[in-house]
């Protein structure tokens, strides 16, 4: 997931449980931050550096302010530390990376303390030394965290981030449809998926335009996952931090020839697209199934921009892996919080990380529909738009933790070498030679 894209959000009333995390963190030489759950009102923790009531400046992003009741936790955070106030500056993700990069070289009053990050922006600024080292020992969650949130929130083996919340790709299915064909989920491997998807396009007909699993060729955020799911990867790294590229290895182009498979017999439509209107071609009665976010069908149902009528008939399963019992892959997105390495407030800083990524405001995060950070929440007996997000999550990945990923992804890299295998423009070796030489140069740049 690009840092620029929102967070991927399942169904309102979806996760809930308990996470348990306390305050502790902090940069080398600092001394230890107050427990959760404690005062902090020492005058130490009430002030600046200089000994001045302190302001704990922070960044945050608006699309989660409201669901996790910002005011009252800065309100809680204020009584808990007198003296201190948070200066909350919402934020926004376009040109964001612009921004943090100039906030945190401010050296006037003006930068942020604590800062929330797109989960692939974590290390373009942890790389530059920008971001205060965590102690992982110090957070009563950190043992259950998310795999995919705690690797991008580590750096050259420290950690410089806490997860805060996820998001996760799922199957989504028309129910009508499905039943009509007798394709029902859940799918026990990804053939019995793909033979889902030829019945659902026979029963419609096969005429060029409708999907029985809808896959735009371009959509790499996907498409990774089936390289993983056979064994392979985009790049590894040596123990000198050199990376190389691993997109021509023979795992890798299994995955990516099982994906081919899977397109051909299943999608129609798809070429030169990504995934951003998937939803829509749903919503105008071209496909069965596809897969991308877990909220993707509200917008399928949207009375303003899709199909009202498929309310209630739109619902989501488990991608499955190709070994069967298996569950495929998925890139987890999400956010993780950072503080500021320049912080004149870092025990401060900690104690506000840990009371926002903490059981108290992971939970009513996971009320709201959110991934919360830690494997520790289970779903609701009953739910099953939870239970297939969290079974869907257990097994998220990361993209190679390089400062310089973001070239990839500016360059396009993995969307031009998905459209190229996908449409036929290229074969697999052409296309995964040519990419793979980019990520090994932009990584190493």
């Amino acid at each position: 997931m690009r840092a620029a894209r929102p967070a991927l959000k399942i169904a309102a009333a979806a996760v809930t449980a308990a996470a348990l995390l306390s305050a502790g963190a902090c940069a080398s030489g600092s001394t230890a931050a107050p427990e959760a759950g404690t005062s902090g009102s020492s005058s130490a923790a009430a002030t600046s550096a200089s000994g001045e009531p302190a302001t704990l400046r922070v960044w945050l992003q608006g699309d989660t302010l409201k669901d996790i009741d910002i005011t009252a936790l800065n309100a809680e955070f204020e009584a808990a530390h007198p003296g201190v106030t948070v200066d909350l500056q919402e934020q926004t993700w376009g040109e964001y990376t612009t921004k943090v990069t100039t906030g945190l070289a401010d050296a006037s009053d003006g930068a942020p303390d604590v800062l929330e990050l797109g989960n692939t922006q974590v290390a373009q600024f942890a790389g530059s030394g920008a971001l205060m080292e965590l102690d992982k020992a110090d957070f009563e969650n950190s043992d259950t965290w998310l795999g995919g949130l705690e690797e991008s929130s580590t750096y050259d083996a420290k950690l410089v981030a806490v997860p805060y919340y996820a998001g996760v790709r799922v199957g989504i299915y028309r129910t009508d449809l499905a039943e009509q064909a007798g394709a029902n989920p859940p799918f026990n491997s990804l053939d019995e998926m793909q033979a889902a998807g030829v019945k659902l396009l026979e029963a419609h007909g096969d005429d060029g335009s409708f999907s029985g699993l809808y896959y735009p060729s371009q959509y790499w955020y996907e498409g990774i996952s089936f390289i993983w799911d056979a064994g392979g990867d985009i790049a590894t790294q040596a123990a000198d931090g050199t990376w190389t590229g691993t997109l021509d290895s023979p795992e890798a182009k299994a995955g990516l020839q099982r994906l081919k498979d899977l397109v051909a017999a299943t999608s129609r439509g798809g070429d030169g697209q990504n995934e951003a209107d998937d939803a829509l071609v749903m919503a105008q009665d071209q496909a069965a199934m596809f897969i991308d976010a877990s909220w993707k069908p509200a917008v399928v149902s949207d009375p303003e921009t899709g199909n009202p009528e498929l309310k209630d008939k739109v619902k989501i399963f488990v991608v499955p892996g190709s070994k069967p019992g298996t569950v495929l892959p998925q890139f987890l997105g999400g956010s993780d919080i950072a503080i500021n390495a320049k912080t004149p407030n870092a025990e401060l800083a900690t104690a506000y990380t840990a009371m926002l990524t903490g059981q108290k405001y992971q939970e009513v995060l996971a009320g709201k529909g959110y991934i919360a950070n830690s494997t520790s929440f289970e779903p609701k007996a009953g739910d099953e738009t939870s239970a297939v997000v969290i079974k869907a999550a257990s097994t998220g990945r990361f993209i190679p933790n390089s400062k310089n990923w973001t070239k990839i992804e500016d360059g396009n890299v993995l969307q031009n070498m998905f459209d190229k295998i996908l449409t036929g423009s290229a074969t697999i070796d052409e296309a995964t030679a040519e990419a793979n030489a980019q990520v090994t140069e932009l990584l190493n740049s």
